[in-house]
């Protein structure tokens, strides 16, 4: 085949003109299973040109060349070269090159994030290098580090002495693993996209996939002896090519890795949890409160204070939740939906389940009790922290009874033990009306898989076995593939200005690697004192505006103040503001949760993932784009003061209407209540009226707000909002456009293509055309007006009872004639 050559113990694929796969084994046989990375064999494609002259294999695509020299030794430098030209950008590849100019992908969460202790820049990328302690758990050296230095006869409480202390000063007194892991954690690991215009991805070492769960990687090494000799182990890599298209890298990404999944859109309103006791007389007071201060909330997530006992378990506090069905019925009867914290470390004897999932795993519950069956007895001891509240709360220690008493342990790679675990203890509180869970720890253990990402697996995967609703979780990540199993969270930052600021690149930058939903804790988790329970009120409210600009809106502390009425009225009126812009905007944000399924674009995108060849793009990380027609630039400093870049093209000032150029630098006085969004010219946004739920089907009244300058169009995607139909090409979508032809402006609607479940057969529309000449004249044709006003410089036009498949335009201009 033209498409997959074999030469020697190497072969070769094009998967894209941009993609091939590089393989070497020692016996010249490979591996056609998918890996937990790899989760697709998309189909190959022909190489565009194939040769072998002089011992010399030459493969050819649009993009790259390949030459290989068949040897008996691995890829080197030697062996194979490749070259490579895409645009204005080229190169050459050895297997022992190193980029400095990775863009950077993500971690596996943030906690323990702080002003003293985050991430710069990006480790150099190479084929060999690997980064694996920025896809694990901070904590666990945080625990190690304590009892070492406890051992030594010193004391030390939680964060004290804090671990940036520690590995900023003096690492060296701790053993090298955790030294290793700390210096992991200075820098981002490598993404996919890279200023170099190339990346590779080694999937060498990943385990694969057969029938579904995960298989041992077949070696093809030629020894029988039980230390394998490193330079006949086996290679798999995946050279990327795209010069400045990143668009098409991450396009050739998520065909090779798995799509990004769409949110059920309900996941797009707000949401609240607290690391604190709260009983459901708590919960129903906070819902009265925000509903009676015009406060949207669609999620509650109950955190581990629903537990029986301690932070694991599947049992009620009965006490907090006395009839728990009746309590999540309350809610889901007012449109909220509810989450449940749960960790995974394994089962307590004082679990109802627990004599009973013993005996089906063939395992005496009195031997598991008694610690005879594993090596741990209780997971749960390893949290050595008192707590850190000032009346004692939030740490749950094991008392030196629990201490002694055996758990029954899951391993969450093995499949019987894994569909155990969801269909026993977690099927139950479904049944009683939780609707999706966050995951607070891992437990899948197997080579050639970080666990967090097959904990997260089976996770989502079971949330969309039980019925035909979208799956969702809410995780940490895994490293590449997390973004098949949305959504992450960032876990426990400081609440620091800037951990904000760092917080914004963070969160576009993840795109690099697929990863398009990350979720903040709103305002952070710990106070800079730990146990006080308020923050800096302007600190606390640019930290919501920003989350309302991004894919979650996620309030959560540890038993911290983050109600918005509790700053006083100028911090409840800038929050509500925020809150109710972004109700505005959850057509949007959904249009841009299909977009990321098509295209493996995602919702915040950094500067140069529109504007590659802009240097000022690469050295603005506190700005993104929201989708390709939206510039956000958080407040993320104290004083209300923002300077802007706006790349080319023309830019409308969302707060005033007014356009700018691009090219240039702007310096905003930004009111509290507001936040620099600017929207490019031509753009057409789909809105929403302001509800203080997230419905899961469209609005009836569909609003678009128009801006003039620019030709532009908007092919608006819509659908049921929580079926997984779109999986297979369900949905609506209709063609929104306009244009200018002389002195008229021309916006015109398609009729629509395509159906979904309960789609109604008529729409209401609201357009609302911001830049053109105020007080122009007004054509519709092939619809009926039904109000046209002028509001200052704005049209505002409303269309009723418009059946879906109507065509329609709107004219504005001289020499028309008013309707």
């Amino acid at each position: 085949m033209s498409d997959r050559i074999s030469c020697g113990n190497a072969r070769f694929t094009a998967l894209s003109n941009g993609l091939v796969r590089l393989e070497w084994s020692p016996t010249g046989e490979f591996e056609d299973r998918c890996t937990v990375q790899v989760f697709t064999r998309p189909d190959p494609v022909p190489f565009k040109a194939i040769a072998f002259t002089d011992g010399v294999l030459r493969l050819d695509t649009d993009y790259i060349q390949i030459t290989y020299k068949p040897d008996s030794e691995r890829f080197n430098d030697a062996n194979l070269q490749i070259s490579w030209q895409c645009g204005k950008l080229s190169g050459s590849w050895t297997p022992s090159s190193v980029d400095y100019d990775n863009l950077g992908g993500t971690f596996s969460s943030l906690d323990l994030i702080h002003r003293n202790f985050k991430p710069v820049g990006v480790h150099p990328a190479s084929v060999e290098a690997s980064y694996p302690d920025t896809q694990e758990w901070i904590y666990k050296t945080l625990q190690q580090a304590h009892r070492i230095v406890r051992d030594r006869g010193e004391q030390t409480e939680f964060e004290d002495p804090p671990l940036w202390y520690w590995a900023n000063f003096c690492p060296e007194e701790f053993p090298p693993h955790i030294q290793e892991f700390w210096k992991q954690w200075q820098h981002f690991p490598p993404g996919i996209l890279s200023k170099s215009g190339y990346s590779v991805l080694n999937d060498s070492d990943s385990a694969a996939i057969e029938e579904g769960w995960l298989s041992d990687r077949t070696s093809f090494d030629k020894t029988d002896q039980p230390q394998i000799n490193q330079n006949l182990t086996s290679q798999d890599w995946y050279f990327f090519a795209y010069g400045l298209d990143y668009a098409q890298a991450l396009q050739d990404f998520v065909k090779l890795c798995g799509r990004i999944p769409m949110l059920p859109r309900w996941a797009y309103g707000v949401w609240f949890s607290l690391f604190g006791r709260l009983d459901e007389s708590d919960y129903q007071q906070l819902v009265k409160q925000f509903d009676e201060k015009n406060l949207p909330l669609s999620v509650l997530i109950l955190d581990v204070d629903w537990h029986g006992a301690g932070w694991c378990g599947w049992d009620w506090n009965n006490e907090l939740f006395p009839n728990p069905p009746a309590f999540l019925e309350w809610g889901h009867n007012l449109g909220l939906r509810f989450g449940a914290n749960v960790h995974t470390e394994g089962l307590s004897p004082r679990d109802s389940k627990f004599e009973m999932l013993c005996r089906v795993r063939g395992l005496d519950p009195a031997d598991v009790k008694a610690g005879k069956v594993f090596a741990t007895k209780n997971p749960t001891s390893d949290w050595i922290f008192h707590s850190w509240q000032p009346d004692g709360s939030g740490s749950f220690e094991a008392t030196p009874e629990e201490m002694k008493e055996g758990w029954l342990l899951f391993n969450l790679a093995d499949e019987e033990q894994a569909n155990l675990f969801m269909q026993v203890l977690h099927i139950p509180r479904e049944q009683d009306g939780i609707d999706f869970w966050w995951i607070d720890g891992t437990n899948a253990i197997h080579k050639g898989v970080n666990s967090q990402l097959w904990t997260n697996h089976v996770y989502y995967n079971h949330s969309q076995s039980q019925n035909n609703r979208r799956a969702m979780i809410l995780s940490r990540t895994g490293g590449i593939g997390s973004h098949r199993y949305p959504l992450q969270f960032s876990a426990d930052t400081y609440s620091h200005w800037e951990v904000l600021e760092f917080l914004v690149n963070f969160t576009a930058q993840a795109g690099n690697v697929g990863v398009a939903y990350w979720s903040h804790d709103l305002g952070g988790f710990y106070n800079h004192l730990l146990g006080a329970p308020t923050i800096d009120p302007e600190l606390f409210v640019r930290w919501i505006q920003f989350g309302c600009w991004s894919p979650i809106v996620r309030l959560h502390s540890d038993h911290g103040v983050r109600e918005p009425w509790a700053y006083g009225r100028r911090v409840l009126q800038a929050i509500r503001a925020a809150f109710h812009t972004r109700m505005e905007f959850i057509p949007y944000f959904y249009h841009l949760s299909r977009v990321a399924y098509d295209t493996g674009l995602p919702i915040c995108r950094p500067l140069y993932l529109g504007y590659g060849d802009d240097v000022e793009a690469y050295q603005t990380p506190t700005e993104y784009l929201l989708g390709d027609r939206i510039l956000v630039a958080p407040i993320v400093e104290a004083g209300c003061y923002r300077r802007v870049y706006l790349p080319s093209g023309i830019w409308w000032e969302r707060a005033t209407n007014k356009s700018y150029p691009g090219n240039q630098h702007l310096d905003l006085y930004v009111p509290l209540d507001q936040v620099p969004i600017f929207i490019q010219a031509g753009a057409i946004l789909p809105l929403q009226p302001v509800t203080l739920r997230v419905e899961t089907s469209p609005p009836s009244c569909l609003i678009l707000e128009v801006y003039a300058g620019g030709e532009g169009e908007l092919d608006l995607y819509e659908d049921d909002g929580e079926s997984t139909a779109y999986q297979s090409n369900a949905g609506s979508r209709r063609l929104f456009t306009q244009t200018c032809d002389g002195e008229n402006y021309i916006f015109t609607c398609e009729p629509l293509r395509g159906s979904y479940l309960g789609m109604s057969q008529e729409r209401n529309f609201k357009i609302r055309w911001i830049g053109i000449v105020p007080n122009s004249q007004i054509e519709v044709i092939g619809v009926k007006l039904s109000n046209a006003r002028w509001v200052g410089e704005v049209l505002e036009v409303t269309l009723e009872e418009v059946p879906q498949t109507s065509s329609w335009r709107l004219v504005v201009g001289a020499g028309l004639e008013n309707n």
